[in-house]
């Protein structure tokens, strides 16, 4: 109608037209002139929030492509299934490009107004800038390629995953898995070309590796089965590239052994800016190093007096005698069949989920987990039981406990050792408790009904980790555990992390010499040597995650603490573990101050 007026009438008198419409519209409206006013700008701060929300989603999505794009291997890890038949090439250049393209995504982020966002999306705004800043650091500061022979050896774990991994059809996950065992020994090959003076104890770690990859990648041959049944021609392909396999594995034990062990003297420690750096940027802590330190070396002290009363408590005599160490060495040995014990674990996590779903304190995991054998190339790199959460994006949800049995060809004492130490119906207690019910498991089941993707794929410590050994102590205090040694396996646990804590901190930042820290172990645990030089190793690879456990716990039951002094009898345990568990992984000052701030919106509907 407008344009038809614009035809017929004169300009003028058009506009004269229009400003009339205008007032006349303006008369007849009912609202007052102030609300139209308010209404408009809300609604400008909506569409503008609106509009960054769509930049962040956009800047994530170009995240997710670059990383399929340069870490296939990572992103299948993630759910992204583009780039499986590929591994991720070892090279500078790759290193370059990918580090390049993340620079230019932190700095798009940035242009992003993340006041103009709605609140639970600025958390996840600050979640992927701290993601990308990590990121970024680590490609510049930490020498992957040349300092850690045991990352070119990572992609048979991949494999192995993506043939265990249910979810797309096997045929074609097979074939993924042997397409990325064909590019397995050209990463072998880059290897050669990269490394340069690593760490003398990661050189030993990754010769230990290649040695267990060579003597068992024949547990590899099973699960191709299925997809070489019917087909003589892709059976033949896949003897061949396991046979190509092992000799690029003997050809990288050699090299290891010939040019790389007498020139390893790297420094195997983060340095007290790296150590730094991850506690404000990761895990956006407000302590320092040297704060942290102090925090671990008093946790130390007050875990092993909790534990030396404990053992008071369950033989005063034994313990006047023989301290706490004789106390453990008198913890029932009773333990479950070596062809038994995944069963043994099986029925502990059904009585687990019977035992909480009774109790009403926290949900019941609707999510697969499978119970499996550890294959023997991961058993120099894993715990003896680790969980594995699925996939994060997939849309098909399975976890995964590996269990890193005794061989059977292992001489029978040797096997009672190690199954009365590690298997003991005590030790299963605990260990369903950390990584079932409610454990990781049910932590990973519970943050999947958080929509966020960035919080899907992020990686937060303090709250995984601060979660399982939290979930040690729930079970505790809900009478899941059968007997007083699973509570005493427990507090000496506890004070086992405490230590580890002790010296991540003081090993990383310059405080604790590699003697010392060895020497820590030999002296307040009783370790052998040997045992003792595992767990600096472990700790030299990864910084401050073995603090995460005693932070995040105690900073997780502060939180709950806080909730019970100021709710008081309206507290509701279940509702707390619940809306802690459905933030997803984000830190956990981000997990304080939306759980506040969540309270309060619900206190301003009551009202």
């Amino acid at each position: 109608m407008a344009a038809t007026l614009n035809r017929r009438l004169s300009p003028a008198f058009y506009s004269l037209f229009c400003c009339f419409a205008v007032f006349l519209f303006s008369t007849l409206t009912p609202l007052p002139s102030t609300l139209s006013a308010f209404e408009a700008t809300l609604t400008t701060e909506e569409v503008q929030g609106t509009l960054e929300n769509t930049r962040l989603n956009e800047v994530f999505e170009q995240y997710l492509a670059t990383i399929q794009m340069y870490d296939p291997e990572r992103a299948t890890r993630l759910g992204l299934h583009g780039a499986d038949p590929v591994l991720t090439q070892r090279s500078q250049e790759r290193a370059n490009k990918q580090l390049d393209a993340l620079k230019k995504l932190r700095v798009k982020l940035r242009e992003i107004k993340k006041e103009s966002m709605y609140p639970a999306l600025q958390v996840d705004y600050d979640l992927l800038d701290q993601m990308l800043e990590v990121d970024v650091y680590e490609m510049e500061k930490l020498d992957i390629l040349k300092k850690r022979p045991q990352y070119y050896l990572e992609p048979l774990f991949s494999v192995y995953q993506l043939l265990r991994k249910e979810g797309e059809d096997y045929n074609v996950r097979a074939a993924n898995a042997m397409s990325r065992l064909k590019e397995f020994p050209w990463i072998l090959e880059q290897a050669e070309r990269n490394l340069a003076h690593p760490p003398a104890i990661w050189a030993e770690l990754a010769l230990r590796q290649t040695e267990d990859a060579f003597n068992y990648i024949s547990d590899f041959i099973p699960l191709f089965r299925g997809y070489t049944r019917y087909d003589p021609v892709l059976k033949t392909q896949v003897d061949e590239t396991f046979d190509k396999v092992k000799a690029a594995l003997a050809r990288y034990r050699d090299f290891l052994k010939a040019d790389i062990m007498p020139n390893a003297d790297g420094e195997f420690t983060a340095g007290a800016y790296t150590y730094g750096f991850y506690l404000e940027r990761w895990h956006v802590l407000d302590m320092t190093p040297g704060s942290v330190y102090n925090y671990s070396k008093k946790s130390f002290r007050e875990a092993m007096k909790d534990l030396q009363k404990e053992a008071l408590n369950i033989d005063a005599m034994l313990f006047k005698e023989k301290g706490w160490k004789g106390v453990l060495d008198k913890l029932p040995k009773e333990h479950p069949p070596l062809n038994e014990v995944l069963k043994v674990f099986q029925d502990e996590a059904d009585r687990a989920y019977q035992h909480f779903d009774e109790y009403k304190v926290v949900e019941f995991p609707r999510q697969r987990l499978l119970m499996m054998k550890m294959p023997g190339f991961m058993v120099s790199v894993f715990p003896y039981a680790h969980f594995i959460e699925p996939f994060a994006l997939d849309d098909l949800k399975v976890s995964e406990l590996y269990i890193s049995l005794p061989s059977e060809k292992m001489p029978a004492a040797t096997q009672e050792k190690v199954l009365a130490s590690g298997f003991n119906y005590a030790q299963i207690e605990l260990l369903t408790a950390y990584a079932v019910m409610p454990g990781m498991h049910l932590r990973s089941y519970a943050a999947g009904f958080n929509r966020s993707r960035v919080r899907k794929i992020a990686n937060q410590p303090l709250v995984t980790n601060g979660w399982a050994a939290y979930a040690e102590f729930l079970a505790e205090e809900m009478g899941y555990y059968s007997s007083y040694w699973s509570r005493f396996l427990r507090i000496y646990v506890r004070s086992l992390r405490a230590g580890r804590a002790c010296v991540d901190a003081g090993l990383h930042t310059g405080k604790m010499t590699y003697g010392e820290a060895v020497r820590f172990f030999t002296n307040n645990f009783h370790f052998s040597e040997a045992q003792a030089k595992t767990e600096v190793l472990r700790i030299s690879l990864a910084p401050t995650e073995s603090v995460s456990f005693i932070l995040g716990m105690d900073r997780i039951l502060e939180m709950r603490k806080y909730y019970q002094r100021t709710e008081e009898k309206y507290f509701d345990l279940r509702k707390f573990h619940s809306s802690f568990l459905k933030m997803g992984k984000i830190p956990l000052a981000a997990v304080k101050s939306e759980l506040r701030r969540q309270n309060k919106e619900m206190e301003k509907k009551v009202k």
